[in-house]
This record gives structure tokens, sequence and C-alpha cells, in this order.
């Protein structure tokens, strides 16, 4: 089980849109949840949007999928600056994911600054198809090329 947080920009929209791969065995107990300045205390208690997932009927013979909680802010404005994590939570087994934080500054114009993620264009957001979207991909590939790079970097020492 993994987590990927994105953002994704239309006009004064902002999306903050949190995708988990997880397989069919782990679905049933996985709470996705997203948290704004909670950096010790984030929860689903405590987050702004939850959602709670299960594993669809029908899909037997797919042994994983991508699930996405999707936030969107319709008019940004200052009083959504601040910090935010994506987190999941699983009970069987135990797990507990907490993705990158990252800053979100809004202008008293409604014009907004993403630091700490990768902002992608235009917003891609799967619709419980379990497609992933390019953005995932690209982004696991780059966790997959750091962490090859960093264990070459420790061989030839």
């Amino acid at each position: 089980m993994d987590i990927l947080t994105s953002v994704c920009q239309e006009g004064k929209r902002l999306s903050v849109i949190c995708t988990v791969r997880h397989m069919q065995e782990e679905a049933e107990g996985i709470t996705m949840f997203l948290c704004k300045d909670k950096s010790l205390d984030c929860s689903p208690e405590t987050s702004l949007e939850q959602l709670r997932l299960k594993w669809e009927p029908g899909t037997d013979g797919v042994s994983s999928r991508s699930s996405q909680l999707v936030f969107t802010i319709n008019q940004t404005n200052p009083l959504q600056s601040g910090t935010y994590q994506c987190c999941a939570r699983s009970q069987k087994p135990e797990i507990h994911l907490q993705g990158h934080f990252f800053s979100v500054l809004v202008t008293e114009t409604g014009n907004f600054r993403v630091t700490g993620l990768k902002q992608t264009g235009p917003c891609e957001i799967s619709h419980g198809n379990g497609a992933v979207s390019p953005g995932f991909l690209q982004e696991e590939l780059w966790v997959i090329l750091v962490t090859s790079l960093a264990t070459l970097r420790g061989t030839f020492r």
C-alpha cells in the first residue's frame, strides 16, 4: 500500500488529490484523509475530508487498484493558506501512511502558490475506474529511480 499527493489548478480552483494504491485484502479497512495544519495530530477525526474504501464487487481477478480522495477549494482565499498532508490508515494489517507535507499560500487576490509538491497541469482525477493517472506513475518511477541511485551510491563507497 502506498500514498501519493498531487495538486492541480483550474483558474482559482485548487484540487488536492490523495491517491492510495492498495491490494484487495487491504481495501476493506482503509480510510484516506486530508489534514491541514495538523503535523502532530493528523487523523480521520481531525481531517478536512475523509474517505473509507471498500472493494468494488465485480473486480475479481484484479489484485490491486488505486483510489482517490479529492478535496477541491472552489474560490481560493487566504484562509486556505497552510500546511496540508494526505494520510491513510488500514486496520488489517495495521498500516498508517503519511504523505509529504506541502504548503499552500493564498494571496488576497485569490492567487496561490503550492510548495513541497510537483504541481500537475490539468486535473487528472480518476472516477472509480481504478485507473492510475500518468502523474501517479511518474511519481512512482521517480521514487524507484531515487531509491536505486541511493543504493548504487552506497554500493560504490
